[in-house]
């Protein structure tokens, strides 16, 4: 909860959905909406963005795992992801951390594998058989595991 307070005392925060959503190439991602959001206090805007990067470094998904990656702007709109801890499929997952600072969380993606099905963020397609995802457009980042 303490984050979640920092995060806005410190001027950082999405003001509007960013509509996340599969991105219309392989292996990518998207924001629907236009973002205000506000960065170290600063009001910003990012314009409706398709086929956006998962950043690279993440460690892959197995047979029955998931995880949530943290989406991330920051003041020049450069969007970065990041990666919260590989749990169970059907367990909490905890959140990510920042990748770095100076950041604007506008949301998160839970990706789900199934017993026969393996996840590589940047390589595999999030309607890939077998792989569910899940998007949740933040102000902030979730207080709890989702």
């Amino acid at each position: 909860m303490s984050y979640n307070i920092e995060q806005v005392n410190s001027g950082y925060a999405s003001l509007t959905a960013a509509g996340l959503a599969e991105g219309t190439n392989a292996a990518t991602f998207k924001t629907a909406n236009t973002l205000t959001f506000t960065n170290n206090g600063v009001f910003k805007s990012k314009s409706a963005t398709d086929n956006l990067a998962f950043s690279s470094g993440h460690t892959a998904l197995g047979n029955s795992q998931a995880c949530l990656f943290g989406v991330w702007v920051n003041a020049s709109g450069t969007v970065s992801t990041s990666q919260g801890p590989i749990v169970a499929a059907g367990d909490p997952c905890p959140v990510p951390g920042a990748p770095a600072s100076g950041l604007t969380l506008v949301g998160l993606i839970k990706v789900t594998t199934s017993s026969s099905a393996t996840f590589t963020a940047g390589t595999t397609d999030l309607g890939a058989a077998g792989v569910t995802d899940v998007y949740y457009d933040c102000m902030v980042m979730p207080g709890s595991a989702q």
